[in-house]
């Protein structure tokens, strides 16, 4: 009896998220046809492979010993792909990037295009855990984010250091000297990113390791409202040092902190299955180059 290579496929993509919704998301199907796939490969093997209903999902022992076989499989099948049947970069096609962080994203496009001027390129921008949920939902082909999913499913590369760094409007009293005071948090407002952002939850961190409380927080989401806001005086706030462009209107000024406190590593990522694919392969490299100039 022959395999039904679409339900393996259909196991394989479930097993990797460990979720009906987002593998369905992924393989571009709706999840009763999924599920159905998953029901008729059990019962025409007469075996269960997952246990529970709710994500994350539990693989059986039968499903755990069909995952390592699929993923075997599925590698191969990619491998033949990237061989055969992928556009190199160099003649076109689009590649799709998320990110956490702009600039380095530009970077990495801008050295890219150099090389490919016939590669297209379509970036989406959004805070780490949105970042994370398109390249797990396959809506981008690689993230550069600083959290990474942390899954075998997924290839990670380091490619870049930055830290934390305070900003004030440029005649604030708090922008006289090249060093920010968090003492002086306690009479003004503070300027803070959504809560999910990996920008708030480094300045949280800061903030509860030297017991600071500043007089006022207000939220207010975007890099580019912090930093109108900021130019007009309405707080102060922190960002990471790659993100604030240059402007007149801003004081830039470093943290006199432990480093672990501020610093934060980014990684570019990729799903593993995909990491041969000619112009992804290429993106890993590009980014280790460009870590290291």
């Amino acid at each position: 009896m022959a395999v039904n290579f679409q339900q393996l496929r259909s196991f394989h993509a479930v097993a990797s998220d460990r979720s009906v919704t987002r593998a369905a998301n992924r393989l571009a199907m709706t999840q009763p046809t999924l599920s159905k796939q998953i029901k008729d490969l059990e019962a025409r093997y007469q075996v269960q492979l997952f246990s529970g209903s709710r994500p994350p999902l539990t693989l059986t022992s039968a499903g755990e010993a069909l995952f390592e076989r699929t993923r075997d499989l599925f590698q191969t099948s990619a491998d033949i792909e990237a061989l055969l049947g992928d556009t190199p970069p160099e003649e076109g096609g689009l590649l799709r990037i998320g990110t956490d962080s702009p600039p380095y994203a530009a970077d990495l496009v801008a050295a890219y295009a150099r090389e490919a001027p016939n590669l297209d390129f379509k970036v989406t921008i959004g805070n780490a855990r949105d970042t994370n949920h398109l390249l797990m939902n396959a809506s981008v082909d690689i993230a550069i984010v600083c959290e990474p999913i942390g899954h075998n499913d997924y290839t990670y590369r380091p490619y870049y250091e930055d830290r934390l760094v305070a900003i004030a409007a440029a005649d604030a009293p708090e922008a006289k000297g090249s060093t920010f005071d968090l003492s002086a948090l306690s009479r003004r407002v503070l300027l803070t990113r959504e809560p999910r952002s990996r920008t708030r939850l480094a300045m949280e961190r800061l903030l509860e390791a030297h017991e600071v409380s500043p007089f006022r927080a207000m939220e207010v989401h975007t890099r580019e409202m912090i930093r109108e806001t900021v130019a007009r005086d309405l707080g102060v706030s922190f960002m990471f040092a790659r993100e604030c462009p240059p402007d007149a209107r801003i004081k830039v000024m470093e943290l006199d902190v432990e480093p672990a406190l501020i610093s934060v590593s980014g990684y570019i990522a990729c799903r593993t299955e995909r990491r041969r694919h000619p112009a992804i392969r290429r993106a890993l490299e590009l980014a280790e180059i460009l870590q290291t100039s």
